[in-house]
């Protein structure tokens, strides 16, 4: 139950998996066990994250106010973003894999959204992502690093 617990806080916007594991640890868990109940979490929720961000930004396209607005970004990322997307896999590995504030799956499924990547893409990016994130949190909680 407390290895849900754990998952739970991994799926969570505010915690992530790096706060997860640290928290987990604390509570006196395997951190094997937290390590991968915290990546199997913050990996599952990428996929309805990037569906849901994708259904927002359909949705803010066709509103008057901000029509505008959304074509604007979208014109700048087709036009600016083309390169990235050759690199998309190593890019979303990169961002969610080094453990700073601001870099984890939620803003990396909102990135992909943005970007129009593939879902399958953008999965496997996130999965690496979380298992290079997980061991360097799980390291530094252990004090091992």
């Amino acid at each position: 139950m407390d290895y849900l617990k754990v998952m739970i806080l991994s799926m969570l916007p505010v915690t992530e998996l790096r706060g997860s594991i640290p928290i987990g640890i604390a509570l006196d868990l395997n951190p094997i066990g937290v390590y991968i109940a915290s990546v199997v979490g913050s990996t599952l929720v990428s996929i309805p994250l990037i569906l849901a961000f994708r259904h927002v930004l359909e949705f803010l396209k066709h509103r008057r106010m901000l029509e505008g607005l959304v074509a604007t970004i979208d014109r700048k990322i087709d036009y600016s973003m083309k390169r990235l997307k050759n690199v998309s896999i190593l890019g979303i590995i990169l961002f969610v894999g080094i453990p700073l504030p601001t870099t984890g799956t939620w803003t990396a499924s909102a990135a992909a959204s943005i970007l129009k990547m593939r879902i399958k893409n953008t999965f496997l990016g996130v999965l690496i992502g979380n298992m290079m994130s997980g061991i360097i949190v799980t390291l530094l909680s252990l004090h091992i690093i």
